[in-house]
This record gives structure tokens, C-alpha cells and sequence, in this order.
């Protein structure tokens, strides 16, 4: 099994948002997903749009948090002064998605946290028609749907064909009786 790398993108809607993020990020990291968030970014002065775009473009997933502060971001509906974290890595996940849509489609996964609607994804990242990860409780069975997926561990697998079925036509040469009746003709 391959451990992926994943980015989190979401916006500082609020305090306990940002307390469900943490409980999220703690989580996977209890089950060996490495991830990258504002939240452990060690304490140095950076510049954060650079900074963002690396973590997006190095991490395996971006895990984009559904929230209403992510959806107005998400569909340019936030002020210039508003979450401009979210507007910049907003800005580079629709860069990326217009660059190579086969790639990022599958890279880019928009998460429920307990609480969020799929309503609260940005139109960009399409919610009703790809796929999208509510994560019902930040638990193990909560994560269980996304964590199958970004560890490559399908719920079903396909079985292996068996042997084909040999059906003896209904009428005519091999049906039951053709032969019979073919000799009183």
C-alpha cells in the first residue's frame, strides 16, 4: 500500500472550523497520511501564496474543505480582503484544473468535515457531478470512504470471469428434439 502526501486547503471561517481542520489533519496522520496544513507550518516568515502553491503541486491530493467561507472563494463571490489564503490557493487549483482537467480532477478531492453540505463545495470542483468525500465523524469510520481512496484500497473488487455458459439453442440444429423431428420430415 502507498501512503500518499496530501495538501489541505480550506478557509479560517471560524474558530471551531478551524478545530475540525486540526481534528481532521490529527486524524489522518493516526492512520500514516502525511499532511501539510497552515495550521504546522513551522514558525518562520514565509510568503504564503508560494508557499501554498509548492504544497499543492508536491502533495499527492489536495483535500479542499467544503465550507460557505470555501464556497464564496471558490465562486469569486469573497471580498479582495476576504480570505485571501483561500483566494490564492483557489486561484492555483483552477490554474491546475484548467492546465491538465484529467490530472487534477483526480488529485483535487473536495471533503464534507461533520456539519458541511455538499452544497458548501465550489461550483469549480463540480459537486454534483464528480465525486466528493463527506466525512460523516472525525473518526475512523468517518474517514473510511476517503481513506480507501487515497490509499488505493477498493471496497469491491472485481472477481476473475469464470468458464462461459454453453446455451443449446431454443429451436433448430442442436435444440432439444431437432433431431428427432428432422428425421420424421
Amino acid at each position: 500500500m502507498q501512503l500518499p502526501t496530501v495538501f489541505i486547503s480550506y478557509t479560517h471561517d471560524s474558530e471551531k472550523h478551524q478545530e475540525a481542520v486540526l481534528r481532521f489533519a490529527e486524524l489522518l496522520a493516526e492512520y500514516r497520511i502525511y499532511s501539510v496544513n497552515d495550521l504546522w507550518a513551522d514558525p518562520d516568515r514565509r510568503y504564503w501564496g508560494e508557499w501554498a502553491e509548492k504544497c499543492i503541486d508536491e502533495s499527492d491530493y489536495t483535500l479542499v474543505i467544503a465550507s460557505p467561507g470555501y464556497r464564496r472563494v471558490g465562486n469569486g463571490e469573497a471580498t479582495d480582503d476576504e480570505n485571501r489564503g483561500g483566494v490564492w490557493e483557489v486561484a492555483h487549483l483552477r490554474e491546475r484544473l484548467q492546465q491538465a482537467r484529467s490530472v487534477w480532477t483526480r488529485r483535487i478531492l473536495p471533503v464534507m468535515l461533520p456539519g458541511r453540505t455538499v452544497s458548501e463545495i465550489p461550483t469549480f470542483l463540480q459537486p454534483y457531478g464528480c465525486t466528493h468525500y463527506p466525512v460523516p465523524t472525525l473518526d475512523a469510520n468517518g474517514i473510511q470512504t476517503l481513506y480507501r481512496d487515497l490509499t488505493r484500497q477498493p471496497e469491491y473488487t472485481r472477481p476473475e470471469l469464470g468458464e462461459p455458459m454453453i446455451l443449446p439453442p431454443k429451436s433448430g440444429p442442436g435444440s432439444p428434439g431437432w433431431e428427432s423431428r428432422r428425421r420424421r420430415a
